[in-house]
């Protein structure tokens, strides 16, 4: 007697599901499978999320004749527990003598053996002030005259690293213009 042609497919297809049945079976466990194995590394630290600080602090040194034991002007830091690899962003704008600075930090925290390393990179636009005549700055200082306007803003300095955090916190400075800006991140493995 002769088979229909189906039944050839249908053994064919049987033949497929049972290989797919006997890959998805169950393989016995081992101690590497636990939990307690970290699944992106080789020690248990890096299952903890870390603890980022970033702040900006403008540290400009006064003029001699100017208020002397100025504090820097620190802007307000912002504090997150992020996980390994997580790009954190942090921007402020800052009016300066002659203009505005816009400063954009980008912080990727990473684990690192015994401590933390963070890949930084700092963008800084400036907006200068239009230039304006004696009269309108004149009447501008006595408050009785329009605002100053501001120009186009252009990328007036770049910085990028990757640095290795060995005491929790990370300081670099950076000169724009007469200005000082010092960065501070700190960076820790948040445990518990």
């Amino acid at each position: 007697m002769r088979r229909a042609p189906t039944s050839t497919f249908r053994r064919f297809a049987a033949a497929v599901l049972g290989l797919a049945t006997l890959s998805l079976a169950p393989v016995p466990s081992r101690a590497a499978d636990s939990l307690a194995t970290p699944m992106t590394g080789q020690s248990a630290r890096e299952l903890w999320p870390l603890d980022v600080t970033v702040e900006i602090v403008d540290v400009t040194p006064t003029r001699s004749g100017k208020k002397p034991g100025r504090l820097p002007r620190v802007l307000a830091p912002q504090a997150v527990t992020v996980r390994d690899g997580h790009r954190l962003k942090y921007s402020a704008v800052l009016l300066t003598p002659n203009g505005r600075h816009r400063l954009d930090l980008s912080v990727v925290p990473r684990h690192h053996p015994d401590a933390v390393e963070v890949e930084w990179d700092l963008d800084v636009a400036e907006a200068p002030y239009r230039s304006v005549g004696v009269r309108d700055y004149l009447l501008h200082r006595l408050r009785v005259g329009p605002e100053l306007k501001l120009d186009d803003e252009a990328l007036v300095a770049a910085r990028a690293d990757i640095e290795v955090v060995d005491d929790g916190q990370l300081r670099r400075r950076v000169r724009v213009g007469t200005q000082v800006y010092e960065i501070r991140i700190a960076a820790r493995v948040s445990e518990g």
